[in-house]
Order: C-alpha cells, then sequence, then structure tokens
C-alpha cells in the first residue's frame, strides 16, 4: 500500500528521526560481553553467579557466560570468543584474570573480583574505597582523627587514595610500609604501645602480610581491647572476630559497575587502572562499639546491613 499523503518539512525529519531509533537501538545491542568466571561449587559459585546477575542487569546487549576450567588453553578460549562475537570480555577472579593475560588484546578487557589486576589492564579490584570506609568511621566514630595502617607491596596502591580520602574527611593518614610478617607485628606492637582512646584508629587493609588472620588480627584486637582503641577492616570476616566494623561486597552491584565500566572501555573512554570497590555493605560489632562506648541511634543501626552478635 502506498502513502497517499505527501510527508514534508518538519514532519519529514521527525518520521527519519523515528526510523533510525531502531536501527540505533539495535547497534547498541550488538555489543556482546563474555563473562569469564572459574567453574566453582557453593558457596563460591552463589558469588559469581550474582555478579553475572549484575552485569545482565545492566548490559545493553547479551551477556554470555563461560565457567572455565581449571585448566584452559589459550586457543580453545579465543575460538569460544570468536564463535560467540564477544566484543567485551569480563574476567573474574584470580582464575579469570589468567585465562585474561592469555587473550589476544583485540577486545575490550575488563578484570574483577580479584584483589589487584594484572598490570595494564582496566578492572574492580576487591579491597573496599577508602573513601567509603572513612566515611563510616567518620560517622560511627566522630572523634576520630588519624587512622593508621600498617601495608605492604600489595596494598602499597591504596595508600595515595587513602591519603586523600582521609583529608577530605577531617581525618590524618599514618602510613607504614613493612615487606614481612615479622616487621608488621613489630609495628602493631609499637602502635599499640603508643595509642589510646577513640582520636586514633587501626584500620586493616585486604592484605594477607599486614591482616593476617592468625598473628596479626588476635594480636591488634587483644591490644585495642586493652586500650580502648577502635580496630576497622577491609576484610569481611573481622566484624565477626571484633573489629568495630568490617566490608564485605555487594556482588550484584559490583556486576553492575563492572558492566558501566566495560561500556566505557568498549567506547574508549576508560584508562588502564584498578579502581577499589565502591559497592560496599556495613557490617559492625555491637559488642566491640559497647566496649568502646559508642551507642548508635536506631537510624544509624538501620543502615547496618550485617549486626554482630547476631540479633
Amino acid at each position: 500500500m502506498f502513502l497517499r499523503h505527501r510527508i514534508s518539512g518538519p514532519r519529514l525529519v521527525l518520521s527519519l528521526l523515528l526510523l533510525l531509533i531502531p536501527m540505533v537501538g539495535g547497534a547498541v545491542a550488538q555489543n556482546r560481553i563474555g563473562v569469564l568466571y572459574p567453574d566453582v561449587k557453593e558457596p563460591f559459585l552463589g558469588v559469581f553467579q550474582n555478579i553475572l546477575l549484575g552485569i545482565e542487569s545492566e548490559s545493553s546487549g547479551p551477556v554470555i557466560p563461560n565457567a572455565l576450567p581449571d585448566q584452559v588453553e589459550p586457543g580453545t578460549l579465543e575460538g569460544w570468543l570468536a564463535q560467540e562475537k564477544i566484543d567485551t570480555v569480563i574476567a573474574l577472579g584470580r582464575q579469570g584474570a589468567l585465562a585474561a593475560q592469555s587473550l589476544n588484546n583485540n577486545r575490550a578487557l575488563i578484570v574483577g573480583a580479584v584483589p589487584t589486576a594484572p598490570e595494564g589492564f582496566s578492572g574492580i579490584s576487591l579491597s573496599p574505597d577508602p573513601a567509603v570506609l572513612f566515611q563510616h568511621l567518620r560517622d560511627l566514630v566522630p572523634r576520630a582523627q588519624r587512622v593508621h595502617v600498617v601495608y605492604s607491596e600489595t596494598t602499597a596502591w591504596l595508600i595515595p587514595l587513602a591519603e586523600a580520602a582521609a583529608r577530605a574527611r577531617g581525618l590524618k593518614l599514618q602510613a607504614y610500609p613493612v615487606t614481612e610478617l615479622r616487621e608488621a607485628v613489630l609495628e602493631y606492637r609499637r602502635l599499640l604501645q603508643s595509642l589510646r582512646g577513640l582520636s586514633d584508629a587501626i584500620w586493616l587493609p585486604l592484605d594477607n602480610l599486614t591482616a593476617d588472620d592468625e598473628v596479626v588480627l588476635p594480636l591488634v584486637l587483644q591490644g585495642a581491647l586493652d586500650r580502648g582503641l577502635v580496630v576497622f577492616s577491609s576484610k569481611p570476616s573481622h566484624a565477626q572476630r571484633g573489629t568495630l566494623f568490617s566490608m564485605f561486597p555487594d556482588h550484584f552491584a559490583m556486576g553492575q559497575s563492572l558492566a558501566r565500566l566495560a561500556s566505557t572501555k568498549t567506547q574508549g573512554q576508560a584508562n588502564a587502572s584498578v579502581l577499589p570497590l565502591a559497592n560496599l555493605q556495613l557490617a559492625v560489632n555491637l559488642r566491640t562499639a559497647f566496649h568502646l562506648g559508642l551507642r548508635f541511634t536506631p537510624r544509624q543501626q538501620e543502615r547496618f546491613d550485617l549486626v554482630f552478635p547476631s540479633r
């Protein structure tokens, strides 16, 4: 059937724009994201599945997952990427990051759910953003003035970010580099002998050396208990063991952030850099708070995602 009326002027322009909208939407939808993650069992499988759901919720195009076995042949993986016509790769976990390093550098690549991403890659670390940590410290302990952190080479990249985050919140960061566990223990003992009260706080970063669960954590918790010091941690389990608070990832929101970063990378806007994790939830130990003389309002407690001891 032919149109009986001629379209001209503004109506013609509008009609052409309306015809173009589906074409633009189709072009966006062609950005196919391949997600690499380790083939693991619960409870770890649930973590990666939640991240995947977050990626899917934020992506404009199809998301194709690939659970990686222990040994992955680079040629097999490249073949899968070609077969699925993958434009962007999001590699999750250490195994995903290792697999990503073997790929040809002809696709946008994002690494996530690892403590640190390989050099030259874009990604989001599991290390909590110091800005989020320090804001919670400021909210929960208004008297805090100084933050003390012992760190190793693993977490050295966070220190400049932490210094800026501390200044923005009226805090002063005191950072102490170490290279081995013995050195870290000596540094903590020195700190515990010199610090007193709520004006000083010790931050345990996501660092297997300086936040060691077997040696460092018991030492710091006992010293803090004796001296009324605040200890907060980037490790999720530490609030349950006695730190005032700790942070744990919001895996679904992390997936959404990875998808947004992948989109900017595809568009050529993202630099090769690792970002700390801002998608976080708060765990608070109320028993520790009581011992420190801290009292939280009902409104504050509504913002706690997890409380210890369990109610």
